[in-house]
């Protein structure tokens, strides 16, 4: 059972990679076309503002946006409070940490789970069901998007050879993938690991590949100047990056330097790969609109 299991991932896992990868969300999709009926029409409900619609244009037309003018400034502090406790525990502790193949991440988060969930009132899910990101998100989608995953990271220098997503790369955890990101300390040098990334109009020319890295070398020879973008921005700064479309890479940070960032990852419905346990526990005051964020098909 579990070869075929492993066998099936990495069937989907070589598909996703290749032009069939729209072909089976879709097919999947015709399986849940009651619930993605019910997310259009309640993200019909939602109307976005000048701004919010702007943004989600932007990341149709660019694959990314600065978001920071758009959010909720009471959340977001909320979220800098208590992600700079946790950064000071994370710098004078050993964390307790879910299995990961990335030694240049700390996750901060993980020791806050109780079997394997977050509530939906802690600040870092809070953040991400925001009015103004549900908003700009299902105007991206044109329905109500799922929240896969939220993620504190700090990043720190290892001094071993650069690996995983620290190279070139597209996600692949969904045909769409959306990211809303946070610096949560100053991101102002490239010794601080800044995102960088491809915009959409440029990642569009490197076509598909089946290798999920590509070398600095590979990715540079085939650039115009000015394209490539890193993100060098303060702490408390906001952006969203479909990461699904744009190549992209960091936490190349240099020795003495840190980086602390918050990630939260959105797709469609359902899931390609097969759901896992439930990420999230709802505390009961959640709106619809909130429930279908947070659960799969059929749950909300």
């Amino acid at each position: 059972m579990a070869k075929g299991a492993n066998f099936f991932r990495r069937t989907l896992w070589r598909l996703s990679r290749t032009p069939l990868s729209p072909l089976i969300k879709r097919a999947m999709r015709a399986g849940v076309r009651n619930d993605i009926e019910r997310r259009r029409q309640l993200a019909a409900t939602i109307v976005p503002s000048e701004r919010e619609r702007a943004l989600a244009e932007e990341l149709d037309r660019n694959g990314y946006c600065d978001a920071g003018d758009a959010i909720d400034g009471n959340l977001l502090r909320q979220v800098a409070a208590a992600a700079e406790a946790k950064y000071h525990r994370g710098k004078t502790v050993v964390l307790k940490q879910e299995a990961t193949h990335k030694d240049f991440w700390t996750r901060l988060l993980d020791e806050d789970k109780i079997d394997g969930t977050l509530p939906s009132d802690n600040p870092f899910v809070a953040f991400a069901l925001q009015p103004a990101v549900v908003s700009i998100l299902s105007k991206a989608y044109g329905e109500i998007p799922y929240l896969d995953y939220v993620l504190l990271l700090l990043s720190e220098s290892t001094g071993k050879e650069l690996s995983q997503s620290q190279l070139w790369h597209r996600d692949y955890d969904d045909l769409r993938t959306i990211k809303l990101y946070i610096y949560l300390t100053d991101v102002l040098e490239t010794e601080d690991g800044p995102f960088t990334f491809l915009p959409g109009p440029v990642s569009d020319r490197f076509g598909f590949s089946l290798r999920s890295r590509r070398p600095d070398a590979e990715v540079e020879a085939r650039l115009r100047p000015g394209e490539m973008k890193a993100m060098l921005a303060p702490r408390m700064s906001v952006f969203m990056v479909e990461t699904s479309r744009c190549l992209h890479m960091g936490s190349r940070v240099a020795p003495g330097h840190d980086r602390l960032m918050y990630m939260a990852t959105f797709i469609s419905v359902p899931r390609v790969f097969p759901e896992p346990p439930p990420r999230f526990r709802l505390t009961g005051a959640e709106t619809e609109i909130v429930r279908h964020v947070l659960l799969p098909p059929g749950s909300a």
